[in-house]
């Protein structure tokens, strides 16, 4: 978990960023702040590599 306190923080995104993060704040229930967090929380899938064969 991250001790560090909250900040404030504006990001600028493409309209079609904005697009994803608002369908994707809807079907969670949420708001942007929270679309946001949740991607970027998300687990990302382990790629394989190639000596992993």
């Amino acid at each position: 978990m991250n001790d560090q306190p909250a900040a404030l923080r504006t990001v600028e995104v493409d309209a079609d960023v904005y697009d994803v993060l608002e369908r994707t704040a809807t079907s969670r229930g949420t708001d942007i702040n929270g679309a946001l967090r949740y991607l970027t929380e998300a687990p990302t899938p382990r790629t394989v590599s190639d000596d992993e064969d």
